[in-house]
């Protein structure tokens, strides 16, 4: 044997420290890639050289191509999380398609699990952000893949959690409902993820009209949000809970929880991915103005709304504000006709947005904003009835597969008006019972005086057993100071001590909004400091 073939054994086999040097793995000062980053190395080189070599890897002893390849995997790991550090930085810079590249490149090198679960949820919010529903549930189910491996009921939690708020907004609600239930099931400590369970779970009883259902989880989701001190998640509870009372027809109510997210939302670093819940605050308050008729500040705040949607490229948000952006120019029109058409338009893109990204319940609330066009300009005799038809006729079909109870008895109250226009007396009565018979089965009757509420504008109480009373009838029961005549709930005949405030409403002064909430000079300077400068180019 020559010399030179020992010298070459002896060197691949031995145990000699120095032969590595411990800087030449670094990376370089400057940030620029290190020269083994040129070379891929493969695990497949080594089990050949393993495979085929003289028996020196079999003996125990560590080589000098195992070494290699595993200071690569650890080089690729700390490449990949500098590249996750990166990509949040230019999320929260307003530039969503170079972080989501970021992170897509460091999820193909990310071997750790749990890393790699906590980037699956990163791709996740950032999809969810843009209105990509389908996508976001291809990385929901890889997060609860990676949870069925580690067996970790709180990352299940979170995973069932993303796969039934992507669910609710293609408005599959049962689906969503089912996988918010398996959620709760991994999930049992009071923290942010089982609060956001419960928020899910009182969004989609609000989409089925289930309203003390919702109220309740409402409830829960608030207990927490206090208990763990999470303001993000007690505004978003706020928001749910104006449009809540928005769709009971209580615009008083629905205005001061708007107020309290608004609050929320402009006071307090919530520390969220590109500030997604203070656009939310700005669409409520502007959804709760125009209940109110204050169109000039709800046009003000929708206006922001949408601005900061079309610069962080958060096309759900978009579409919800050019969709109430109509229903402010759709109420505009009762003073000049001729916005009318203005606000039609506005519905027509907010459904094609909406449909662009599969958002169910938003396009269907466009739609029944362009009926509700089309019934006014029916009323003035500037249309025929056929359109208003066929148009309603669709909603209904939308409606129905969704679950929406409570669009569906609307949507059949104004076909039978519609019929009943045309002369068809037959399908008049047939849209007319079945309006009366999903009212019944609504059941919005209040417990207190049996009449029927949150069919008109009304003010509401809500008891802190989640059921909802007129408010006269509810301060009868809780004036009550005769121990013979207790104070018990109508409906499921609990003592009553108090209405449910959830910290918003200021018991002295019941009447009284807050304007210095709803200040517009403040407006823009609650705003993102960083919009102003940001140079992201918008993917609505």
């Amino acid at each position: 044997m020559s010399w030179e073939s020992i010298a070459s054994r002896e060197y691949l086999s031995g145990s000699a420290s120095h032969q590595l040097s411990a800087t030449a793995l670094l990376g370089s000062p400057d940030g620029s890639r290190h020269p083994l980053d040129v070379y891929e190395f493969a695990e497949e080189d080594y089990r050949h050289q393993n495979g085929n070599g003289s028996g020196h890897y079999q003996n125990g002893r560590a080589g000098l191509w195992e070494c290699l390849v595993g200071c690569r995997h650890r080089l690729d790991q700390q490449l990949a999380r500098r590249r996750v550090e990166q990509g949040l930085k230019l999320y929260r810079a307003h530039k969503q398609q170079a972080a989501v590249r970021k992170w897509s490149g460091a999820l193909k090198s990310i071997r750790q699990r749990d890393d790699k679960f906590t980037l699956l949820g990163y791709l996740y919010q950032a999809y969810m952000d843009w209105g990509k529903y389908r996508e976001s549930i291809d990385f929901a189910h890889k997060q609860l893949c990676i949870s069925e491996e580690l067996d970790s009921p709180n990352m299940r939690a979170e995973a069932y959690l993303n796969l039934a708020r992507a669910h609710e907004r293609l408005g599959a609600l049962d689906r969503a409902l089912a996988y918010a239930r398996h959620s709760l099931f991994n999930e049992c400590d009071q923290c942010a993820t089982a609060g956001l369970v419960h928020l899910t779970v009182a969004r989609v009883h609000l989409e089925l009209a289930g309203f003390c259902k919702a109220l309740e989880a409402f409830q829960r989701a608030h207990k927490i949000a206090q208990s763990i001190q999470d303001p993000s998640l007690e505004l978003q509870v706020y928001v749910g809970l104006s449009e809540l009372f928005s769709r009971l027809q209580d615009a008083d109510k629905s205005a001061r929880y708007a107020a309290k997210a608004y609050d929320l939302s402009r006071s307090l670093q919530l520390g969220d991915l590109n500030s997604r819940h203070h656009r939310a605050a700005l669409l409520q308050m502007a959804a709760a103005l125009r209940k109110q008729g204050e169109l000039g500040d709800a046009h003000d705040y929708c206006s922001e709304a949408t601005r900061l949607s079309v610069v962080s490229g958060d096309q759900a948000s978009y579409a919800r504000s050019i969709r109430i952006m109509g229903d402010i120019y759709r109420k505009k029109s009762d003073i000049n006709l001729d916005i009318l058409q203005k606000a039609f338009c506005q519905y027509e893109s907010a459904m094609g947005s909406a449909a662009s990204t599969g958002d169910r319940l938003c396009q269907m609330e466009a739609m029944d904003g362009a009926a509700r066009c089309l019934e006014a300009l029916r009323l003035q005799h500037k249309i025929c009835n056929c359109r208003p038809l066929e148009f309603n006729t669709r909603l209904l079909e939308v409606a129905g597969s969704v679950g929406a109870k409570l669009l569906v008895r609307t949507v059949r109250s104004r076909l039978s008006r519609i019929y009943g226009s045309l002369g068809d007396e037959e399908q008049r009565g047939h849209h007319e019972r079945l309006a009366a018979a999903m009212e019944e089965d609504l059941e919005l009757r209040c417990g207190g005086c049996s009449e029927p509420f949150g069919l008109e504008a009304d003010l509401l109480e809500a008891l802190p057993c989640s059921h909802i009373l007129h408010a006269r009838c509810a301060y009868d029961i809780l004036k009550r100071r005769d121990k013979k005549k207790k104070r018990l709930c109508p409906d499921c005949h609990k003592s009553v001590s108090s209405r449910l405030y959830l910290h918003c409403e200021d018991p002295h002064g019941l009447n009284a909004l807050n304007h210095s909430s709803l200040s517009l000079a403040s407006l823009r300077a609650s705003s993102l400091a960083t919009l102003e400068d940001c140079h992201a180019t918008s993917s609505v």
